[in-house]
């Protein structure tokens, strides 16, 4: 009975979640037939990759018996998973991170830590800047797009200098993406992560602050001040995460394994109801 209930109530709070992401797919046009697609590719690979003996992948019946799929359905999304794995798949935000090097890295810092002013190309220029984050993108591409969305501006006789430190994007679909992928993503992460019994004692840190009986009138300044103080923490976390990155100043990088770090912090709000 006991764990009707929790099922039950695991079964509404999903519903509460997948409520306004299918808002949202639909409105990028996204369909459910594609949704259903990738949730079963995604229950496919998880199975697999955690219930498996000895460190080998679960095998195809009993993969069948926890997703509820038929084995001739587990055996197609398996080869199509060898092919491309869906945990395989980023997505990366070029024009952040070219921002936050440029924010970061000495190499394209002056005396007082701030960004230079960077010439198109030659040593030390933007074009380098580019490359040291992607070498699949022209550096004229993201010269455009960081200029288009307002991140960047020209100054002393056609120098590039950044005007913000972060990049955000304008439309809905570059929006879902990177919520998706930098928040969604990383959220769920977190959440399994400390409800895993393995973790219990080694959790990572999960806050969340919120209060009820705020006047309509008062959400405009109450937004404001929240976003200007999470903004300011924000870049607080930034330069202590970079503290620790390894970057092209440092005369060594150390022996690995290397691990991807973060904080993420967002702000919601809504009508109460009765």
């Amino acid at each position: 009975m006991k764990a009707d209930v929790t099922q039950e109530r695991i079964r509404n709070v999903l519903m509460g979640v997948l409520l306004p992401l299918a808002r949202t797919l639909l409105r990028c046009g996204v369909s459910y037939t594609e949704f259903a697609r990738l949730s079963k590719r995604a229950f496919v690979e998880a199975a697999s990759a955690d219930y498996g003996v000895r460190n080998r992948p679960t095998n195809i019946a009993r993969v069948a018996v926890m997703t509820g799929l038929s084995r001739k359905e587990v055996s197609r999304i398996r080869v199509e998973l060898k092919k491309n794995s869906l945990s395989a798949l980023t997505y990366r935000n070029i024009p952040a991170e070219v921002l936050h090097r440029w924010h970061t890295d000495t190499t394209y810092l002056d005396t007082n830590g701030y960004p230079k002013a960077l010439a198109f190309a030659g040593p030390k220029s933007f074009v380098t800047l580019v490359k040291s984050v992607t070498g699949d993108i022209p550096a004229r591409t993201i010269e455009r797009e960081l200029s288009r969305s307002g991140a960047l501006r020209f100054v002393l006789g056609r120098k590039l200098l950044p005007a913000v430190r972060e990049y955000v994007p304008d439309s809905a679909s570059s929006k879902l993406i990177e919520g998706l992928q930098f928040g969604l993503r990383r959220l769920t992460e977190t959440i399994c992560f400390n409800a895993d019994p393995q973790n219990i004692k080694s959790p990572h840190i999960q806050r969340i602050v919120h209060t009820g009986g705020i006047a309509a009138s008062d959400v405009k300044l109450v937004k404001d001040s929240i976003s200007a103080i999470v903004a300011g923490f924000g870049r607080q976390i930034d330069d202590y995460l970079t503290s620790f990155q390894w970057r092209s100043g440092r005369k060594q990088r150390k022996a690995g394994p290397y691990y991807h770090v973060g904080v993420g912090l967002y702000y919601f709000e809504n009508e109460e109801k009765g």
